[in-house]
């Protein structure tokens, strides 16, 4: 399923698998509600920050995925993260927000599968 088909619904983020002893790294993440779940992966990790208050998932506000372009300017938002970036390729950035939840990663290449 994808994370669109979520839209709306009361979510959870009920694991967050993060892998640094790949070449690329990975972070995996799975995004359930009551009826369904989406599946995140995310390779070629550049930044990544997960402040996580419940061990078993925290509901989740929103969640926002954006493509920095590789050229060109970024949003404001984005300013803190430009020191990850050399101009070699379009990065991915996810934010994940909830009331005890915070999830940021910037990567080369995300997909839901």
């Amino acid at each position: 399923m994808s994370l669109e088909e979520l839209r709306g619904q009361f979510c959870w983020l009920t694991s967050l698998v993060l892998r640094t002893d790949r070449q690329p790294s990975e972070a995996v993440l799975v995004l359930s509600s009551e009826s369904a779940s989406a599946t995140l992966r995310l390779v070629g990790i550049v930044h990544a920050r997960a402040d996580l208050g419940d061990p078993d998932g925290g509901f989740v506000d929103e969640v926002l995925v954006r493509e920095l372009p590789q050229h060109g300017p970024w949003p404001p938002e984005a300013r803190h993260l430009l020191h990850h970036h050399a101009n070699r390729r379009v990065l991915h950035w996810l934010t994940i927000t909830g009331p005890g939840e915070e999830v940021e990663i910037l990567a080369e290449e995300l997909s839901d599968r």
